[in-house]
């Protein structure tokens, strides 16, 4: 991977995700050391800048490039194991001794590939749940392929129902994330930053919660990351092992708040939804997921209405199946669409937004990326327009939430260096990573 010090990137059309929705045709970004520094017409910036390299834009849409708001990278070598399962038994029968049993490489070898579909499919910022176990092994593939992210490892002290392998006490668990915060959080100029990531309510005692709070107190920008009120079933657990609600004993055990993002928030009462926008909590709404494992609906109108952070994440490869952010964003706004029976709700560019710019408010990310704006990092995308797909175009949001994929991406960039081009990794040997992905497939056939 070679950062050019000075690029000039064009394209057909420049779709910002700023304040003003702003849409250039004929367009150019210029970037110098990693950041953007001007954008316009192709012709105004030719004019006043010269670059080492230009980047051609014929039939191409530049974006910001996508942020991933909830994932779990190191799940990806289960894809296809766990399908058509309900999600506490998708994650007794499957996930949790799937995760138990990785060694070392395999919890590489999982998060690189979960990874690396994310950035051939438009995804440059990630917020991730690794595992347990050999944690320093999945930060590293984030660190090796290039990707920006909130990552760190699981934090699980009970469940009766979890290996003993992926549970820890609560002291040891802090312990570890502690060391690992030392070394990782503000890596890479940033481009990793740690996080606490508590699984679930029905993994994590209240010591351990409370400790979560404590550590994320000390350490700047560092944010606690977790599941919530995803399945009704989970929700009665819940409530059942803690006589109250899943929202309230979060509040209870102090861990809500601006540094806090919770995936999914399906099953929320009136004055749950009220606490969540008070204490400025984040949720990452997951649309295919929770379709898959028949979760339910979010209701992302009204966490909007409220003035609630909304992001969008995939979620896992167990659970969807892949990383293609363009399918959650179509995914998403067809389903306000249904859940509310209004086919205004949440279009094009608001869910685009999510994906972009919101998704990185969401993370506390937005004053560095999130938008194509002077002085932020360049975390763009280049979306193939030459295609059947994108025939006729008139509006290029409604394209990409619509009609586009993942497959249509034709360029990835974080931090001003091309990850992904034209169907080549910069940062990975793909044959390298096939031949270990198979392996692993071949001990479950076996």
């Amino acid at each position: 991977m070679v950062m050019l010090k000075d690029i000039i990137m064009e394209a057909d059309y420049l779709v910002c995700c700023n304040e003003k929705n702003q849409i250039i045709k004929d367009a150019a970004v210029y970037i110098s050391n990693s950041k953007i520094v001007a954008v316009g017409t192709k012709k105004a910036i030719v004019k006043d800048y010269s670059a080492t390299k230009i980047i051609g834009g014929k039939d191409k849409i530049l974006l910001p490039g996508l942020v991933n708001t909830h994932s779990h990278s190191v799940q990806a070598l289960l894809r296809g194991r766990a399908d058509d399962l309900a999600l506490l038994d998708w994650l007794r029968t499957v996930v949790l001794p799937g995760e138990s049993g990785f060694t070392p490489d395999e919890v590489y070898t999982s998060s690189l590939l979960g990874f690396a579909e994310m950035i051939r499919t438009g995804t440059t910022t990630a917020n991730d749940m690794l595992t347990t176990h050999n944690t320093e092994r999945g930060i590293q593939a984030a660190i090796d392929i290039g990707i920006r992210a909130r990552i760190g490892k699981m934090l699980m002290d009970t469940n009766n129902d979890s290996p003993d392998i992926i549970k820890e006490d609560s002291e040891t668990n802090i312990e570890s994330a502690t060391r690992q915060i030392e070394k990782f959080h503000g890596y890479a100029d940033n481009r990793i930053k740690y996080s606490l990531n508590a699984r679930f309510l029905l993994s994590c005692s209240p010591e351990l919660m409370k400790r979560i709070a404590e550590t994320q107190k000390i350490y700047p920008d560092l944010m606690i990351h977790s599941h919530a009120s995803e399945s009704k079933a989970e929700c009665t657990e819940v409530e059942k092992t803690y006589n109250m609600s899943y929202i309230r004993a979060l509040k209870n055990m102090g861990v809500l708040g601006f540094e806090t993002i919770l995936a999914h928030g399906i099953w929320l009462d009136d004055e749950e939804y009220k606490i969540i926008k008070e204490t400025n909590t984040r949720i990452a709404h997951n649309p295919s997921s929770n379709c898959k494992l028949a979760s339910g609906i979010c209701d992302v109108l009204r966490y909007q209405e409220m003035g609630v952070l909304v992001g969008i994440g995939t979620d896992g490869s167990p659970c969807n199946n892949n990383f293609d952010m363009f399918s959650d964003m179509r995914l998403a706004t067809f389903l306000q669409k249904v859940k509310h029976l209004n086919e205004k709700a949440l279009p094009a560019r608001k869910v685009l937004r999510m994906a972009t710019i919101e998704g990185s408010a969401a993370l506390n990310w937005e004053q560095e990326i999130g938008s194509i704006e002077n002085g932020k990092n360049a975390d763009l995308v280049m979306v193939d327009i030459n295609n059947l797909n994108a025939l006729p175009l008139y509006d290029p949001v409604s394209h990409l939430v619509y009609s586009a994929s993942g497959k249509d991406v034709s360029l990835t960039m974080i931090d001003g260096k091309i990850v992904y081009q034209d169907g080549q990794f910069k940062t990975l040997n793909y044959e390298t990573l096939k031949k270990a992905v198979i392996q692993y497939q071949n001990s479950w056939i076996e």
